[in-house]
């Protein structure tokens, strides 16, 4: 009996090993993982340098890591095992109460050019550095009678902080830091960090399960405050103007991050004016490639639809990343009608929000991450009559995007 069940158990052993050795070579490499949302290794073409530097281990190593058969399920079980350890967390990504996922390991700066991979910890002097910055740019441009308006979104791990068995004590700390800097100096500086958090203990969709950013819901609610710090309260839009149109499983890059592919998807929903007037507003970047230096992104509208089809479905809004986008209302620019111009410095956070916004001003948009950081002269270039920045706290920690600010 007892040889039965070894030789069982070898051929078994052999079945596996020869099994995954043949569907390795018989199954056509990937070139992109929906789960993961990267680009995977193909087979890498070697040079005689990577021979001669030892690169070779190292390339196919990642080769056979990305193309392994069932990768995504292994990976899921992995986490799985994670968590059945009762770590709590995978890939530095939390499991909390209801499936809410939030990242909770930065790479962190912890000096001007340092810094730490993988770590809940921030730099004081770093953050101090980003706000210094951004109380010098108040100043230029409140030289100029230019207002600011900034707000520094909170993390996911900052707001939904209740459903996890996580301390709070770093959100919070970041969060007096923020406030306290920004405030002394009497910076229009927008707090969100407790409404998104009462909300959020309320049940409401102000934050993603699966992805980092803010629903619409929680887009909207900070654009009404944003509108508050600038003493247009009675020109707030009230949520009745939108009809929400809602688009099912949406995985966002939280979800691939953590591995836990088992976890239910979100909602994306997208708010649209119930009396249709989306199409009076169109989506354009100068582009030195184009006839006249203006290239179209999205017509009519702020949506593109095309993205709805894949894995970045937050992409759909201003169809994703650009460097420098300019958002009109055509109606009242054929009309010849005035509409005051805001200069948008952000991050992705503020894409969902810009439907909101475009119902007040003229946008001139620009992405912090690509370094457009001089926003003093941006503004005066442009002609424009607000400076608003978005960011989420994240970069403030691991960017140096924001101190670069002048």
């Amino acid at each position: 009996m007892k040889n039965k069940i070894n030789m069982i158990t070898t051929v078994l052993f052999l079945v596996l090993i020869f099994g995954f050795g043949i569907a390795f070579w018989v199954i056509p490499d990937s070139d992109f993982s929906a789960e993961e949302n990267r680009t995977l290794q193909t087979f890498p073409a070697l040079s005689a340098d990577d021979w001669l530097e030892g690169k070779v281990s190292e390339r196919l190593i990642n080769y056979y890591s990305d193309q392994f058969p069932l990768r995504s399920l292994w990976v899921s079980l992995h986490a799985a095992g994670e968590l059945g350890l009762g770590r709590g967390e995978s890939g530095g990504v939390l499991l909390g109460d209801n499936g809410q996922l939030a990242v909770r390991r930065f790479d962190a700066y912890v000096s001007l050019t340092e810094r730490l991979k993988g770590t809940d910890y921030y730099d004081p002097d770093h953050v101090e550095k980003g706000l210094e910055a951004i109380i010098a740019l108040d100043k230029t441009l409140s030289a100029r009678d230019i207002p600011l308006c900034v707000l520094l979104a909170p993390r996911t791990i900052d707001v939904a902080v209740g459903d996890f068995s996580y301390p709070a004590n770093l959100s919070d700390r970041l969060d007096a830091a923020i406030q306290t800097t920004l405030g002394d100096a009497k910076v229009n500086s927008v707090e969100m960090l407790d409404t998104f958090r009462e909300l959020h203990n309320e049940g409401e969709y102000v934050y993603f399960r699966t992805d980092h950013h803010w629903t619409s819901k929680g887009a909207y609610t900070a654009y009404a405050e944003v509108m508050k710090s600038w003493g247009m309260e009675a020109d707030i839009l009230p949520e009745e103007f939108f009809t929400v149109r809602a688009v099912p499983d949406f995985y966002g890059t939280t979800y691939s991050r953590s591995g836990m592919y088992f976890t239910l998807p979100d909602t994306l929903e997208i708010w649209e004016a119930s009396d249709g007037s989306d199409s009076r507003f169109t989506v354009f970047e100068h582009d030195e490639k184009s006839l006249g230096g203006v290239k179209t992104i999205i017509e009519s509208g702020f949506i593109s639809e095309s993205y709805l089809e894949g894995k970045d479905k937050y992409g759909t809004f201003l169809d994703g990343t650009h460097r420098m986008l300019f958002i009109i209302d055509k109606e009242a620019s054929t009309k010849g009608e005035y509409r005051p111009r805001l200069l948008l410095a952000r991050d992705s956070f503020a894409n969902s929000m810009v439907p909101f916004l475009a119902r007040h001003f003229d946008i001139c948009m620009v992405n912090l991450s690509g370094g457009m950081t001089n926003l003093s002269e941006l503004a005066k270039e442009y002609g424009c009559q607000r400076v608003l920045i978005i960011c989420n706290r994240e970069n403030l920690v691991t960017a140096d995007c924001l101190r670069n600010l002048k």
